[in-house]
């Protein structure tokens, strides 16, 4: 038999994303994450594969990063490279990289100008940054709560042609023409935090999505403007709050219409994402798209129709809303997971980022794959992955991925390990790209079985499937759960008294609820995982999310935080558990793991906690991948197998 993929192997496999095609259809530009073992880095870099020639070539910036890669409608090409450590327009001119900003506080995402002259690009407000610089040297570094508010503002900088670009580039600073500026400020202040933008055809007008500040509770009220360019005048559009949290708005091809993500009711954490589309002149809204049931993502709107991707259970579409409401399927193949999607304006040239249940994630040009990642996997052993069904508690069909040897021994049992993915608006898939935080392909290898639940709240089943969550977390999810184990056992497959449970971020919550809440488990791996969600609450950056899914605050209903809170169950808990944690998360703040680690400590169950120093919500460098991997794979050898 062939190896399995080593945990080496499998965090060395570059990673692809962010898809855009030129308007000619010719060329598909996308980002490549490869791994940096002597570094301890991710270095990312733009690819462009141009189907005339079929050859590929990295874009090169010198050692920083690329990323962000977007065409203009003359097919010239712009991303987003490090300078000084911040990330700066570079435009590819005469085969060269030309950076075109040089904005103090770097960008975060820009847009060519309709007719290819200039960019249009989101960055931290130059003056804001500087005030707080000038606080910070006048009288130390403090912070007033609520206070200091900080916010992006939208800009527009002017790019001449090519031979231009490159003749400026090489003329010293005080010789180049001084006859605009290199950057100019068109809106944003501290009421105007800018989310998201799009230019309209005519470049006359920028529809803009803004709230009234940078922080989670802020961009609760974020609404839709008009900017008039000519005028420099912004006025609010007539439409009701909530919005999404993508910041995405779109023009139609004539100008006359936008389009954004809207929740189907009221609360936006939950809620399926349903197109709004805005008509500019009568002020009218429609949502054709409602009865897809499921989060809709706008791709582009062509001058062919609306293209969108759409999740539907484990499967990833992109289809398109034609000029007369037809839904045209571009690719919706059963067994295929698109992430990604770019399409040219005319509508006539499609590139995706797709996955199926027996090929990892390509890039695709026109149904061609432009690359070739199958190649990691040729040589090796893949482990088998399909779609299981089972009934929970209260009778709510769950599905998941049941992952095993290819030659799986149907006769006898096996320790069995689930796995929790985060979100909870997530979901697993059946594709053979590997995990990076759990060693499925050395786990199968060594005799387990894993079951990768799609627990009531994942993404892809339906808008009243998502709200299962509201009031219920981490007990209806413990009940998918045991479900999912149960009905694994009464097959015969798996070993009722060697079961164990690990998960990231919300699945850390999940696995943290069953290390306290059941007894089911003989070991538990918490990922940055919440414990209590009192202390979650008022250190999270996203603070609304728990009240819209547990309904109110802790000191309205301090009973649903208690009843939801893993800390609450810690007097019964006997369940080896391992932690895992970044001393700097803010997403799911440090003192979860500490409560967490105390409370099993103080009870003489054995535990663990590992911290990351400097480590954010997800580990950046491929050392901590590879430490979280070979920790899971020891914890549960151990207690599983007796290792």
């Amino acid at each position: 038999m062939k190896p399995y993929l080593t945990m080496e192997e499998i965090i060395s496999i570059p990673r692809l994303s962010g898809p855009a095609v030129s308007e000619d259809g010719c060329k598909v530009a996308w980002v490549e994450t490869t791994t940096d073992w002597d570094k301890n880095e991710y270095p990312e870099h733009v690819q462009v594969y141009d189907a005339r020639t079929e050859t590929k070539i990295t874009l090169e910036t010198g050692s920083a990063s690329s990323n962000s890669p977007a065409w203009s409608t003359t097919n010239r090409l712009a991303w987003l490279g490090l300078h000084d450590g911040l990330a700066q327009v570079f435009v590819l001119a005469e085969g060269k990289p030309i950076q075109v900003t040089s904005i103090k506080t770097g960008v975060i995402s820009f847009q060519w100008a309709p007719d290819g002259e200039g960019i249009y690009f989101i960055a931290p407000d130059l003056k804001c940054q500087e005030a707080l610089e000038k606080r910070k040297e006048l009288y130390g570094d403090f912070s007033y709560a609520e206070r200091d508010r900080t916010w992006n503002s939208l800009y527009f900088t002017k790019i001449g042609p090519d031979e231009d670009l490159i003749k400026a580039n090489s003329t010293p600073k005080d010789l180049r023409p001084q006859d605009q500026e290199p950057e100019r400020k068109l809106l944003g202040d501290e009421n105007h935090h800018v989310l998201g933008f799009a230019v309209s055809p005519d470049s006359r007008s920028i529809a803009t999505i803004a709230a009234p500040g940078s922080d989670a509770e802020a961009k609760e009220d974020a609404k839709v403007y008009l900017f008039d360019m000519a005028a420099s005048e912004l006025k609010e559009l007539p439409v009701p709050k909530p919005l999404d949290n993508s910041g995405m708005v779109l023009f139609s091809p004539d100008g006359n219409k936008i389009c954004y993500g809207k929740p189907i009711n009221e609360g936006k954490w939950l809620n399926v994402t349903t197109l709004e589309i805005l008509d500019l002149r009568s002020g009218d809204t429609s949502r054709p798209l409602i009865d897809l049931d499921e989060c809709t993502f706008p791709v582009r709107w062509s001058d062919k129709g609306l293209v969108f991707t759409i999740q539907r259970r484990t499967d990833y579409y992109v289809y398109m809303m034609d000029n007369e409401g037809k839904i045209v399927p571009l690719l919706d193949e059963p067994g295929t997971v698109s992430l990604a999607a770019a399409v040219t304006q005319k509508g006539d040239s499609l590139a995706t980022l797709t996955a199926t249940r027996d090929k990892p994630f390509e890039i695709y040009l026109n149904g061609k794959a432009v690359t070739d990642q199958t190649r990691y996997y040729d040589s090796k052993t893949l482990s088998h992955k399909e779609v299981v069904t089972w009934q929970s508690k209260d009778g709510t069909e769950i599905e998941g991925i049941l992952i095993t040897p290819p030659d799986l021994d149907e006769k006898k049992t096996h320790p069995l390990l689930v796995v929790v993915h985060g979100g909870p608006t997530w979901a697993a898939f059946p594709t053979p790209t590997s995990n990076l935080y759990y060693p499925y392909e050395q786990f199968v290898e060594r005799g387990f079985i894993l079951l990768d639940v799609n627990y009531r709240g994942s993404s892809g089943y339906g808008d009243s499937f998502r709200k299962l969550n509201y009031r219920n977390l981490g007990i209806g999810d413990y009940e998918d759960v045991i479900s999912g184990v149960d009905m694994l056992v009464e097959k015969g497959l798996a070993d009722r008294e060697r079961v164990g449970i690990m998960g990231w971020s919300q699945g850390g919550y999940i696995s943290a609820m069953c290390a306290t809440y059941s007894t089911r488990f003989k070991a538990v791996s918490v990922g940055a995982g919440i414990s209590n969600w009192y202390t979650y609450y008022v250190n999270t950056d996203i603070t609304p999310f728990t009240r819209h899914y547990l309904g109110d605050t802790p000191w309205n209903d301090p009973e649903i935080y208690a009843k939801t809170s893993p800390i609450t169950y810690i007097h019964k808990a006997n369940t080896p558990t391992l932690i895992q944690h970044g001393d700097q998360d803010p997403r799911v703040p440090y003192p979860n793991a500490k409560e967490l680690y105390r409370g099993l400590k103080d009870k003489g169950v054995p535990v663990e906690l590992v911290t990351f120093k400097g480590m954010g919500h997800n580990p950046k460098k491929p050392g901590f991948h590879r430490a979280i991997m070979k920790q899971n794979f020891a914890w549960f050898c151990h207690y599983l197998l007796g290792e």
